[in-house]
């Protein structure tokens, strides 16, 4: 009986942290998108969630958001700084400078926040 008590215990609690929406923040230095790129990093989103941010650089560069999973733009911006709210597709979503391979590359600074699972999956 206790046994069964406590693997219940437990797979209620794995299931509360693959499901349940808590708040999560993000911060990610010298955040860069590179044209020649194959990999895309960032943070994991469920979708449906708002994602809020804010991004920073030292001088103006051309800022973008995008979802790595649709292969679309989410936000962009140029400047020096800037606030941007998406509502997420689902997926990875890599932030950053944009960095083309024949000019310098000047990064960003980022942090943020959204809701979504403790553990994902």
């Amino acid at each position: 009986m206790v046994a069964g008590v406590s693997v219940g215990a437990a797979l209620a609690a794995f299931l509360a942290s693959i499901t349940v929406p808590v708040p999560q923040h993000f911060s990610l230095h010298e955040a860069a998108i590179y044209d020649l790129a194959t990999t895309c990093t960032g943070i994991d989103t469920t979708g449906g969630t708002t994602v809020s941010f804010r991004w920073s650089a030292p001088s103006p560069v051309y800022f973008f958001v995008v979802s790595c999973s649709a292969n679309q733009v989410a936000y962009q911006a140029n400047g020096t700084q800037g606030l941007g709210a998406f509502a997420s597709l689902g997926g990875v979503y890599e932030f950053g400078a944009s960095c083309p391979g024949s000019t310098p590359c000047v990064p960003a600074d980022v942090s943020g926040s959204y809701t979504g699972p403790l553990l994902a999956l």
